[in-house]
């Protein structure tokens, strides 16, 4: 199939138009990779269960991107098809779906899809993301029946790699960096007052509502939004740094269930000397945007990974183990652990950082030539696979 016809690559669990701009990232930094290390003829894309391409067809012009939606009341056929036709099919999972915490109805419906792009594709790729915590026992059974079959698996973290070991995976598993961190950024496109320092805080709409149901989802021991009103008081009067509001989930419907940016505009309201940052279209402005920063607070964890990959002295808000896996793995300590810290300690933990921010910067610089070499690692290892065709 290859030759003269060019590549095609299937992409499944990868979001082309998402709110979430973290999800994007990963799809953005993957196809630029495509693109950086496309062969000879025609590179086809076929998006898996999307429905549109968002503004990838405007950013990559030179690559054919097919949406392949997967719904219920039309045949399966053209979906099988495509899937079928294709030389790779890499899944991500959106970086940290694979998992039965955020709904066990939801984790079915991918394992489906999983299990049947596995089937019809001798080449299922699976990319570097978090696996589990699969607490379902039917669930669990399945998703190591998939990642055992893969033709190849990446891990973002060695959480993640653990945590299958002891369930009794024995399948080569390769530990990597997330895809986010090759995610390119221009600091020019925004200009910032230097006069200060600045300091970014991402508030995550779905931490500030407790959840998808609204009842503290994820365990938080901190008051998330006393937290945060604190954190804004104590610095947007003080003349040593700008505070500015920055989304990373973009959803503009009032009745959004997830979404940043509305939230923060209420925030901007409550506090008028901070400053909101633009609407973000795409990833690499939203990053672009971050790169401006002197410090940067995120309860997003790609918010946090566009600071820390373009230099800037993060302080990560985690819940999850996907956080803890990912900074433990560059050995970042400076994060706010928002399931076992109080609300005091999460304050005076994060004064302490960011009036320290320097201290944060240099652990970064620290970190520059080892997140350098896992992203080296996993192109050559990517490419490999992809010249081994």
């Amino acid at each position: 199939e290859n030759g003269e016809m060019g590549m095609k690559i299937g992409l499944l669990g990868f979001e082309l138009e998402s709110p979430n701009k973290g999800c994007e990232a990963l799809s953005y930094a993957f196809i630029d990779f495509l693109q950086a290390n496309r062969k000879e003829g025609n590179l086809t894309i076929y998006v898996l269960d999307s429905e549109c391409c968002g503004e990838f067809p405007k950013y990559f012009p030179d690559i054919d991107f097919i949406p392949v939606p997967l719904r219920i009341k039309e045949p399966r056929l053209r979906w099988i098809r495509a899937i079928a036709k294709c030389d790779f099919v890499f899944d991500i999972t959106m970086g940290d779906s694979f998992s039965d915490i955020y709904s066990k109805e939801y984790c079915m419906g991918l394992i489906k899809r999983k299990w049947a792009a596995e089937l019809l594709n001798r080449r299922y790729i699976l990319m570097p993301q978090t696996y589990g915590p699969f607490v379902d026992d039917v669930i669990r059974k399945r998703a190591i029946q998939i990642i055992t079959k893969a033709y190849k698996v990446f891990s973002r973290d060695k959480v993640s790699i653990e945590y299958l070991r002891k369930l009794g995976v024995k399948k080569d598993i390769t530990e990597c960096i997330d895809l986010a961190f090759m995610l390119p950024y221009d600091k020019t496109r925004y200009t910032v007052d230097r006069a200060r320092k600045n300091l970014g805080i991402n508030i995550s709409g779905l931490l500030w509502k407790g959840g998808f149901n609204s009842d503290n989802q994820f365990g938080l021991t901190i008051n998330y939004r006393k937290y945060i009103r604190t954190i804004i008081e104590t610095y947007v009067d003080c003349t040593e740094w700008n505070v500015h509001l920055i989304p990373h989930v973009i959803d503009l419907n009032p009745k959004a269930h997830d979404d940043d940016y509305l939230t923060l505009k209420a925030l901007h309201a409550e506090f008028p000397k901070t400053l909101l940052s633009p609407i973000f279209t795409n990833p690499i402005d939203a990053k672009s945007y971050i790169a401006n920063m002197d410090c940067f607070i995120g309860a997003r964890m790609h918010s946090a990974i566009a600071a820390f990959s373009s230099g800037v002295a993060a302080i990560p808000v985690t819940y999850s183990r996907k956080f803890e896996g990912l900074f433990n793995t560059l050995n970042y300590p400076y994060l706010i652990h928002g399931k076992e810290y109080d609300t005091d300690l999460a304050i005076k933990k994060t004064v302490e950082y960011v009036n320290n921010y320097q201290l944060l910067y240099g652990k970064i610089q620290e970190t520059e030539f080892l997140i350098e070499e896992k992203v080296k690692q996993l192109k050559k290892r990517l490419k490999y696979i992809i010249d081994g065709v």
